[in-house]
């Protein structure tokens, strides 16, 4: 059973037990009524009508119990049914999506299924949610937040240039000197090792913040007439080292692995 499925027949047996519920409340007043007013004739007849109401409210009850008993929720998320609802509910909310169980990638952030325990990590935070749609609409929530965030292009490119100086210098130790530092890229990668040297940093600021910077760096860049403070001109490039997967502003997916600053 679906999870869809599963709140329809939900909703449907709950109706039925609000509905028994409000009828209590509603006799519970009306015997109030009577008793204050002297009408004891009322009263009983009321009083009947609501040991009627409780043994249909037990029924609801049941009906209740025995939709939530139907729902296997771990066969739910071992079977992979709830990853395909999902993919599903991202798709249809055009959010870019790559990966594979049990890690997916919705730049500039993850989604991590342990089907096991039946936990949702979104980020670096669980969801407690077994409903793919709240999944769903939590992914977009925080996506919207992580883009409508400030960004400060030209801080960033000068801490970037910064550690590219750094492996620069490394490579030069390494080949007798024979670089131009202004003709040579560098992977992004090692210059994120130079940015975030601690790896217990990196929990905090890890590849998937570096990617979503260098991404909006990207567009910084592409937008024109962008250099850094210290006058340089900034160039991505491909072929060397771990590629980094960033989306450009139109949703485009673009794989850089060096940089160069000139």
């Amino acid at each position: 059973m679906r999870y869809e499925e599963f709140l329809e027949s939900f909703l449907a047996s709950d109706k039925t037990l609000k509905e028994t519920i409000k009828k209590l409340s509603g006799l519970e007043g009306k015997m109030q009524k009577d008793t204050i007013k002297g009408d004891v004739r009322s009263l009983l007849k009321n009083l009947e009508a609501m040991k009627n109401a409780v043994t249909s409210l037990d029924e609801a009850l049941n009906s209740v119990d025995e939709t939530i008993s139907n729902f296997d929720y771990r066969s739910y998320f071992v079977s992979g049914e709830f990853t395909e609802d999902m993919l599903l509910g991202l798709k249809n909310r055009k959010m870019d999506t790559v990966g594979e169980y049990p890690v997916f990638e919705v730049f500039p952030t993850r989604i991590r299924i342990d089907a096991e325990n039946q936990e949702v990590i979104l980020g670096k935070k669980k969801v407690p949610t077994m409903r793919p749609q709240v999944l769903v609409d939590s992914a977009a929530d925080l996506v919207d937040k992580l883009e409508s965030a400030l960004f400060n292009a030209q801080s960033f490119a000068q801490d970037l240039e910064n550690a590219y100086s750094i492996c620069v210098l490394q490579e030069k130790a390494k080949n007798t000197g024979k670089v131009n530092e202004h003709l040579y890229y560098i992977p992004l990668l090692s210059c994120y090792k130079v940015m975030v040297p601690l790896s217990r940093s990196r929990k905090d600021y890890d590849e998937m913040a570096f990617a979503f910077d260098l991404a909006r760096l990207y567009n910084a860049i592409k937008k024109g007439d962008f250099v850094t403070k210290s006058g340089h001109t900034c160039l991505f490039g491909t072929g060397r080292g771990k590629s980094v997967r960033i989306l450009d502003d139109t949703g485009m997916e673009q794989l850089i692995s060096t940089i160069c600053f000139r």
